[in-house]
Parts: structure tokens; sequence; C-alpha cells
């Protein structure tokens, strides 16, 4: 059910791009909030599992349509020299929210263990979808275009349309990065379960960690690198995931002889991976907000979401062919992944964010 949902999800993504481009931010934003609050009521519905996959797809809509509108929403909202730091407190607040709704609802659920708690916390959650979709329709977003598009031959539209130099070199300079954030979900609880079953518990709260330094850490961190540009605050992401890597690497070696250090090592790990993500994803998200006119904002973004969706879908593949063939093998690749990132990086970003730039300067 959920694999199914999570392939049909994909989907969502360039559709809501479209959407954004065509009609503006704020539609694509309602229809996110409304199909996850219409496809959470679906849980409560349903009882047969054709039912649910159903309901678990309409959610997955709604989920993978956010982060194309979010970022379209900030883009089009705040100033390109601050927009950083809003995805960063973007970032901070969402992790925020998880947390408190996962806390609570364990709460709940552990006091009151009955069907009548877990329906009344479905029921609140879609519930609150829904507000929010209400709360979005008054918030005053434009629905077309800041920029109008010049009279081109169709010839010559058809090509740009198809084919956009800049956003397939950005795609190609972060699609290393974005792959190693996205698997360690995946690597780290096969990772520890291969080097003692006993510890499987480990990955839960090394994640744990990682959420509560992005709350912690995310605003801080971007604020201190202020001087830094999103170019560089890429690049030392990207170094500092690589090390994080390096790290857990390491720790392959340690683990048989020494797994009093197998374990802090593990966190050491965890919390330069975080520093690194926090670094990497905002600035990110800035620069390809500003890669193409405003009009094909949605394009470009959806296009960079699209490159996370892949990742989830490819990823656990990837990492049990890889742990399947030596422990130690599969943490190398990622951390030769991150030196070929870092190259494509400093290679292919500079000239597309100097012209990015100069556009956005020209516009205002």
């Amino acid at each position: 059910m959920l694999s199914i949902s999570a392939l049909a999800g994909l989907l969502a993504i360039p559709v809501c791009g479209v959407i954004v481009d065509r009609l503006g931010a704020k539609p694509a934003a309602l229809a996110s909030f409304w199909l996850r609050g219409i496809g959470t009521l679906g849980y409560l519905i349903f009882h047969n599992i054709w039912g649910l996959t159903i309901a678990a797809t309409i959610v997955v809509w709604g989920q993978r349509a956010w982060p194309v509108v979010n970022q379209t929403i900030i883009s089009q909202l705040v100033p390109s020299e601050n927009r950083t730091m809003w995805f960063g407190s973007s970032r901070s607040l969402r992790n925020l929210g998880n947390s408190l709704g996962m806390l609570i609802g364990t709460g709940i659920v552990a006091i009151f263990n009955t069907p009548l708690a877990y329906g009344t916390l479905i029921f609140i959650d879609a519930i609150s979808f829904l507000i929010a979709a209400v709360l979005i329709a008054k918030i005053p977003l434009s629905s077309q275009p800041i920029i109008k598009k010049e009279p081109i031959s169709k010839k010559v539209w058809a090509i740009r349309f198809s084919y956009d130099s800049n956003l397939m070199r950005f795609l190609v300079a972060v699609a290393p990065m974005t792959f190693m954030y996205v698997v360690l979900v995946f690597a780290m609880p096969a990772f520890i379960k291969e080097i003692s079953p006993d510890l499987s518990w480990i990955s839960g709260l090394l994640f744990t960690v990682n959420s509560l330094s992005v709350i912690v850490l995310q605003v801080p961190l971007l604020f201190f690198t202020h001087r830094l540009n999103d170019l560089q605050k890429i690049i030392v992401g990207s170094v500092v995931l690589g090390l994080s890597y390096i790290i857990f690497l390491g720790s392959t070696f340690l683990a048989s002889a020494h797994l009093n250090f197998f374990v802090p090592l593990l966190f050491v790990g965890i919390l330069l991976f975080s520093c690194g993500e926090q670094l990497f994803y905002p600035a990110s998200a800035t620069i390809v907000g500003e890669i193409g006119p405003a009009e094909k904002r949605g394009k470009s973004i959806s296009s960079y979401q699209l490159l996370y969706g892949i990742s989830n879908a490819i990823g656990p593949f990837i990492v049990g062919y890889l742990l399947t063939r030596n422990i130690s093998f599969c943490w190398l690749f990622f951390v030769v992944l991150a030196f070929v990132g870092v190259f494509l990086q400093c290679m292919l970003l500079p000239n597309i964010i100097e012209q990015s730039r100069s556009r956005e300067s020209t516009i205002l």
C-alpha cells in the first residue's frame, strides 16, 4: 500500500509545478492542504486495503506538493537576500511541529490506548489541514506570474520549455548530495542492525538527535554563516555532509574491536550530517528559485523537489544492494559520491548563480 502511494506521489511534484506556474502558488497550496485533509478523513471512512490505499495516495499527493508550494511562497514573498534564512526557519518550525505532534500523539495513545483515541487523533489531524487551507486562503499572494513573458516564436519557446540548461546544470550539481541527504534514513538502521541487532534502537535515537539539532541549530547556524553566500553555504554544507559519511565509514572499523567507541562516533557523525544539511538545503532552495524567470519558478522548484522524490524511491534498493556487498563499501561509495558532488558544484554552479542574481537585480 505504501509503495503504491509513494510511487503515485511522485506524479504530484511536476503537476504541482505546472499549477504554480499557470495558476499561482495559492491554488496549489489550497490543493495541498485539501488533499491531505480529505485523504486523512479517508482513513476513518475506509477499512479495506483498497480504500486505505486510495486515502494514502491522496495524502501523499498533498505531502509531495507542499515543498514545491512552500518554496514558491517564500521565494515570492521574501527578498532574495533573506530567503535562505526563511527557508531555514521553515525547516526548523516544521521539525518542531513534527516533534510536538509525535510527542502529543504518543502520549495520548499511551494513556488512552483505544480505537477511539486513534480515531480522534486522525480526525484532529484532518481538521488541522482544513483549517490551514482556510488560513492560506487569506494570505495575499499574486495569482499571476511576476514577469511578463516576452513574445518569442513557437519554435524557440518549445526549445526553452523542454530544455533549460541552467536548471539542468543545477540539478546535476546538487543531485549527489540530495541523494546522500535522503538515503541516510535507509542506510543507518540497516547498517546498525548488521553490526549488532541489539543496538537497533540506536538509529531511532540518532534521528531524534538530528531532528532536535535542526530545531535548535538551524537558525543560529545560518546567522553565524551569514557572511557566506549561497554557493559557499552549499559547498561547505556538502563538505560537512561528506565528513559525516567519513565518520560513518570509520565507525565500521571500530565496531568489532571497540564497540564502546562505535556508538559515540555515530552521534558525532549524525551531528556533522545535521549541520551539513542545515547549510545545504536552505541555500540550494534559494538558488533554485532564482534560476529561471518567475513564471517558470514552479517548474524549477518542482524539478528540484523531484530529486528528493526519486531518491526516496530508489534509495532503499541501492542501499540494500551496497550493504549486501560490503558494509564498508556502502559508506565508501557515499564518501566518493560526496567528493563528486562538491566537484560538480564548484564547476557548474558559479556561473548559474551569477546569471540568476543579475537577472533578478535587473527585474527589481
